[in-house]
This record gives structure tokens, C-alpha cells and sequence, in this order.
């Protein structure tokens, strides 16, 4: 008897911009560029010099992989999604691993613009820091977006742990339990709530609007739903032929948004000007439930310009470490933080 696939939910994000950007690997400024295995059909392991952190900057946007070990070997880069359901293998990894496809166990993938059935394969043991999971069918899937990254970490391994990204010394962190409770500098602490599938999802303003502020390390670029463009009167801006832009997900529907410049997002205590998101009506918010009321998807465009990121998934609390130098000016105000 078949199965029924189950459902796996991956939020991966790219714009038409961004696609051409990922085609190569990312330029680090503050450090040596990123090893990539090219057009191989094998994953390669990564040297000790990989660049799993990048910051965003004004030429592109930042990201956040973590070194991973399937079935002891690698390391492996994998794409940290705080977005995801499930950790995902790309097919690189798999020939590598001489992994076949289970005959009858499939993942129903569900993405920002759609959805679609693709195979899985049974791994035995992965790892990465404090976290190991063992005995796992994985999805494999497509690196149609996340370009140099051997597969994705998603809520499955680190969705009852800590998870800390350091974007200024290039550091990534993640530990089962709770984070500590003092970190110390200019942190600033936002309760969340672990939604559809172990999202955070944090309660955000952009301009006078009230929105959820779901916290998506594996978007590139922030999307707003047409409930939030509604409600800050962007609707003209949006129909705008020149704002029309295509977006690329983990599924292989492609859908059209519209950039439009936003009022400022406050999340917590940090403010962030010039809020530049994508809006339409993609079936994310959909299968989230939040069509119909204002909603943000905070990604790395946004999460990448801080200097720090930790979530402590067991207390749900999100901290935000605003960035300091480098023509950013940080004014303490209260509890508050405003970066500019």
C-alpha cells in the first residue's frame, strides 16, 4: 500500500535579483570567498576555511550555514532555515552518500509559492554542534535556491534547542536547551511564538501597523502579504509595473511580487528604516492561516543587517544584537535600540 507523503514545509526565498547572485558564491569582505563544488553531481567536503556566515551588505544579502556530518561524513555546508519543518539533503549529498530513494515513502514539500511530492532517503545519523538526530527519512531536494549549500537544518534539529548566529565574527552556534539568559552588549529580547510547525513569530510594526513577524532565516528577502500592503495604503505602489519582480522558492512554481519601499519596522526595541519588502499573495500565508491579517516574513535582508541573532527555541524568545559600525549609528532610547 502507497503512502501518503507527509508534508514538509520549506520557506527558501529568492528573488529574480538574488538568483543570479547565488549562481556564484557570495564575495566576503571580511574574509576569504567560500569554497563551492561547482557543477559537480557529488558533494565535495568543505575545507577549514569554508565561510559558513556572511553579513548583509548593500551588494547582497548575508546568509547562515552550519557544518554538518551525515552518516559521519563531511563536513557538509548546510543552509540554517528557521522557516523549515524538516531538514532537507540536496542530491549532491546523497550521490555522495550512495543514498537511493525509499520505494514508497515520499514528502509532500510545501514552499512560499506552492507545493510538490519529492523523495526521501533514510539517514542514519546527522549532526551538527550539541545536536545529533539518528534514524531519519529525509526529503532530497532540488538546490533550485540555496545554490552552494549541500542541504538544508531546519526546526526538526534545533526547534528544542538554542540557536546563535554571530554575523560580525562569522559564528554559528546551536546546543540543545535553552540559551543563556545574560548575552550581554546591546541584545535585544522579543517573546515569540512557536507557529505552524515551530516558526518564531514575533509581534512587529512596520509604520503604525501591527503585524506577525515571522522570523525566516532561509528567505532571502522580507515579504509582505497583500493584507499588510492594504493596510499601509501601498496598494498604488504596488501596481507600479517597474516594482514587478519574480520570486523563485524550493518548489518549482515561479510567482510574481511587487517591491515597494515600507514605513519602518520596529521589532521590539530595534527600528530598522527603509524597510524594502516583496508583496503578493503567496500561498504561504495561505497555508499559515494569515492571509487575511497583516503579516511580515523578516528574512535575511533584515536578520542579515544585525550583528547577531539568537532564538532560544525552549523559551521562546528571540534577541536581535543591532549592527554598530561601519556608518551605522545605534541610538539607545529607553529599552529601545535605533538602527539607521
Amino acid at each position: 500500500m502507497a503512502r501518503c507523503p507527509r508534508t514538509v514545509f520549506l520557506s527558501l526565498l529568492c528573488a529574480a535579483s538574488c538568483a543570479r547572485a547565488l549562481a556564484q558564491p557570495a564575495g566576503l569582505p571580511d574574509g576569504p570567498p567560500a569554497q563551492v563544488e561547482g557543477e559537480s553531481d557529488v558533494a565535495q567536503t568543505k575545507p577549514a576555511d569554508f565561510i559558513y556566515v556572511a553579513t548583509t551588505r548593500p551588494d547582497r544579502i548575508g546568509r547562515v550555514m552550519v557544518p554538518v556530518f551525515v552518516n559521519d561524513v563531511g563536513p557538509f555546508a548546510f543552509l540554517i532555515d528557521t522557516g523549515a519543518s524538516s531538514s532537507v539533503l540536496s542530491p549532491r549529498v546523497a550521490a555522495r552518500l550512495k543514498l537511493t530513494a525509499h520505494p514508497t515513502r515520499t514528502a509532500l514539500l510545501r514552499g512560499i509559492t506552492g507545493s510538490e511530492v519529492v523523495p526521501t532517503v533514510l539517514v542514519d545519523k546527522i549532526s551538527a554542534g550539541g545536536i545529533t538526530l539518528t534514524a531519519r527519512h529525509l526529503p532530497v531536494v532540488e538546490p533550485r535556491v540555496f545554490a552552494d549549500a549541500d542541504g538544508i537544518f531546519g526546526a526538526d534539529v534545533f526547534g528544542h534547542g538554542c540557536l546563535k548566529v554571530e554575523f560580525k565574527v562569522a559564528r554559528v552556534s546551536i546546543h540543545e536547551g535553552h540559551c543563556p539568559r545574560r548575552s550581554g552588549g546591546l541584545w535585544e529580547e522579543v517573546p515569540a511564538q512557536l507557529r505552524f510547525g515551530g516558526l518564531p513569530v514575533v509581534t512587529a510594526r512596520v509604520g503604525n501597523v501591527r503585524v506577525a513577524g515571522i522570523i525566516d532565516s532561509g528567505a532571502e528577502r522580507s515579504l509582505g502579504n497583500p493584507a499588510l500592503l492594504a493596510a499601509l495604503g501601498l496598494e498604488a505602489a504596488a501596481r507600479d509595473p517597474a516594482a514587478r519582480i519574480q520570486v523563485y522558492a524550493a518548489t518549482s512554481q515561479l510567482v510574481f511580487g511587487s517591491v515597494v519601499e515600507s514605513p519602518t519596522l520596529r521589532v521590539g526595541g530595534i527600528q530598522i528604516d527603509r524597510l524594502v519588502a516583496i508583496f503578493g499573495p503567496f500561498d504561504v500565508f495561505r497555508l499559515w492561516g494569515v492571509e487575511n491579517e497583516p503579516a511580515l516574513v523578516i528574512g535575511m535582508d533584515i536578520l542579515g543587517s544585525t550583528d547577531g541573532l539568537m532564538i532560544d527555541f525552549e523559551r521562546q524568545r528571540v534577541r536581535l544584537l543591532p549592527r554598530i559600525p561601519d556608518g551605522v549609528v545605534i541610538e539607545r532610547r529607553g529599552n529601545g535600540s535605533r538602527v539607521r
